[in-house]
């Protein structure tokens, strides 16, 4: 099993972001990513720059809508239209075109200390038929978490960690409600990288620059095969894994996550996140820590299944349902921080013929 460590979600100068195509590659190089997917807002120009930079593949997908429900696009070559008032459309656009997709910071709230209160979230409910959900996002993340101008000031300059608490409870539980339902959504983590450009007084402050925000939250693929040198070939690999589920995104600023591991055995084959296990007397789910000091929890059908302060366990599933990983870090002081989350393992009802 190979994994690969990549940052989602990131404009460019082709829309509200500040640096070009081979600049955003050049930081990620820097940040040892190894794939990076820009999403310009409902453009698709950036597709002509798409290669393998430094060892790092970039592709290019699209943000669509503007003002509320934010839909990213992956693997299309075409600009798909916004359609705020019905965002369904868009969603069967995306497949229409030969595409997939995820929803996009669903439960963004607003500051008053950040863009005047600007959010973006989601707002028609319900949607199917898209295969993603963005679980957390590390810019979106920032907004709404501050009382005062005096603490977002702090926490930008002095202490950023303290504002990432996890993904909002709303879009855990709409995450784990889809998927018990049946419809087998796919999370990812997305840093919504800009680069902007403040003014703070006499002084101009870019806004989480490129090569910081891709050390922050990530979303690290699983491929059974080595990342191929091919762009087509390695295009079509980090695709093929994002949107069968084979993921986990991750913090790194509080560790990196390589080396973490999820995956289910029967009769010694190994199943990934995103995939079906059949539900027999031999199965087992195994969960790998990168870091000693973990909290592992197994989330069972949206519920806490199982919880243990270690950095690996094996455990045999009590019952048939949809099992994903949630992992901790624990620092020698303080509380544990939220910092991994693994895609599903579906277990399945077993009927032998």
């Amino acid at each position: 099993m190979h994994t690969y460590r990549g940052n989602i979600h990131i404009h460019s100068c082709y829309s509200d972001g500040t640096g070009s195509i081979k600049e955003i590659a050049e930081a990620a190089a820097s940040a040892g990513l190894d794939y990076i997917i820009i999403t310009d807002h409902e453009t698709v120009t950036g597709i002509k720059d798409e290669a393998v930079y430094n060892g790092v593949v970039v592709l290019v997908g699209s943000e669509i809508n503007r003002k509320h429900s934010h839909y990213l696009a992956f693997n299309i070559d075409q600009t798909i239209g916004s359609n705020e008032d019905n965002p369904q459309e868009v969603i069967d656009q995306v497949s229409k075109a030969g595409g997939f997709g995820a929803i996009a910071h669903p439960f963004e709230k607003g500051s008053a200390y950040i863009e005047k209160g600007k959010a973006y979230p989601w707002i028609k409910w319900p949607v199917f038929r898209f295969q993603g959900l963005e679980i957390w996002n590390y810019t979106s993340h920032w907004r709404g978490r501050f009382p005062s101008s005096l603490k977002t000031l702090y926490c930008f300059f002095l202490n950023r960690s303290a504002a990432m608490d996890g993904p909002s409870s709303d879009c855990l539980k709409l995450w784990d409600c889809y998927n018990r339902s049946g419809h087998r959504i796919f999370g990812i983590g997305g840093s919504d990288a800009h680069a902007s450009l403040y003014r703070l007084g006499p002084l101009k402050v870019t806004i989480f620059t490129y090569n910081y925000i891709f050390r922050t939250i990530n979303t690290y693929i699983y491929m059974e095969e080595e990342l191929s040198s091919d762009f087509p070939r390695a295009k079509a690999q980090i695709y093929k894994a994002l949107q069968e589920g084979h993921s986990f995104l991750s913090y790194d600023i509080l560790h990196p996550a390589a080396g973490f591991l999820f995956y289910g055995l029967s009769n010694d084959r190994i199943i990934l996140p995103g995939s079906e296990l059949d539900y027999e007397e031999n199965i087992e789910l195994r969960v790998k820590s990168p870091y000693r000091r973990s909290l592992i929890r197994v989330i069972l059908d949206g519920k806490l299944f199982l919880e243990a302060k270690t950095d690996d366990i094996s455990f045999k599933p009590a019952v048939p349902g949809v099992y994903r990983v949630e992992v901790y870090y624990r620092p020698l002081m303080g509380h544990p921080r939220p910092w991994i989350y693994a895609n599903p393992i579906y277990v399945k009802t077993y009927f032998p013929r």
